[in-house]
């Protein structure tokens, strides 16, 4: 029995061929119309109204006239059609937007896949790794029914992903793929062993990353981090972080944080707009406090962080106080933000 998203996907691909027929069904219906106008109106320039060809080509220019208003009609409901599958689709489908890979495709992106196949070609020799591109109205149908669905969903777009191709079947593809995913802003890569397609799975922690070459120093991490924040970052944001690389590092780390959270790109990316012009010492504290999972959202601790930030001309006193504030909140009841806001404007806490 196949599933709803299958179901959908079927379903969208008969409607989206529908909608072509009667796009190009409107097109011959406004080329027969301006035919029998442009006839008509010859006809007339050379006789009268009543003549009796000119009285024949105006009823002819009114059928056509109502043909195109039924093809219209008829294009304007398969438009209505697919629109409808597409919000099922939206809301029936995980938020695998991230099988497309987000923001900027340069040299520094390229270079760290190289880098990520050099680390696995002891046991992956042969492996191809590469950015493939899908313009507007090409679709790719490979895959399972969740791929084939966001393709129909987004294929009016230019779409992105990073592909693997091996002939060895061996896990550490997945893992490739897997560290690619981590540093890329979660970015699933489609992994193919010989030409069958197999699943990666998530990260499962840092410890499970191959070293890289190039990337153990300083610099190299500054460049995984610009990486990481270009999936989520104008490059407006990227270039203030730049001038800041301490946060800049702590900025990726949290995004790779959210990676494991099962938010989609957009919803990351709103979390890191709020979060980009705290100090570095504010943002280790949102870091660590995010990553102990505390009962208040982010919202809460996005806010409490920037009215204490704001507040302190020490970045290691805000940091320090945004901690007490979290445990102050969680003794106390009082909601953190509150919490947060007395002791800015008392200058201590309950």
């Amino acid at each position: 029995m196949s599933s709803t998203i299958e179901t959908l996907e079927r379903e969208l691909g008969e409607a989206q061929t529908e909608r072509e027929t009667e796009q190009r069904a409107v097109v011959r219906a406004e080329n027969a119309h301006e035919a029998a106008c442009s006839a008509r109106d010859e006809a007339w320039s050379m006789a009268s109204a009543t003549d009796p060809e000119v009285q024949e080509l105006t009823d002819l220019v009114y059928r056509r006239r109502r043909e195109l208003y039924d093809a219209i009609d008829r294009l304007k409901a398969s438009e209505g059609k697919e629109r409808r599958i597409k919000s099922r689709l939206m809301y029936v489908l995980p938020a695998e937007r991230r099988r497309y890979l987000s923001g900027t495709v340069d040299e520094e992106f390229e270079d760290l896949l190289e880098a990520v196949r050099h680390a696995y070609s002891d046991t992956l020799p042969d492996a191809r790794v590469a950015v493939v591109t899908e313009k507007p109205g090409e679709v790719d149908l490979r895959g399972d029914a969740t791929w084939r669905a966001l393709e129909r969903l987004y294929s009016g777009t230019v779409r992105r992903w990073v592909e693997i191709r091996s002939d060895v079947d061996s896990p550490e593809a997945g893992r490739m793929a897997r560290q690619i995913s981590y540093f890329a802003g979660g970015h699933t890569p489609r992994t193919f062993v010989g030409h069958k397609e197999v699943r990666t799975g998530a990260v499962r922690g840092q410890r499970e990353l191959r070293t890289l070459a190039g990337y153990e120093n300083a610099e190299g991490r500054m460049a995984l981090a610009r990486i990481t924040a270009r999936r989520y970052l104008d490059e407006n944001s990227v270039g203030r972080l730049v001038k800041r690389p301490q946060s800049l590092v702590q900025v990726a780390e949290i995004a790779r944080l959210y990676q494991t959270m099962s938010l989609t790109v957009d919803e990351i990316r709103w979390r890191l707009e709020q979060l980009i012009s705290l100090r570095f010492e504010v943002l280790e504290a949102v870091y660590r406090l995010t990553g102990q999972r505390r009962r208040f959202s982010f919202y809460e601790i996005a806010r409490a962080a920037r009215l204490l930030d704001g507040h302190f001309p020490d970045s290691g006193v805000a940091a320090e106080v945004l901690t007490q504030c979290v445990q102050q909140a969680m003794t106390t009841g009082v909601p953190l933000v509150d919490v947060a806001y007395m002791n800015v404007t008392t200058g201590e806490g309950f």
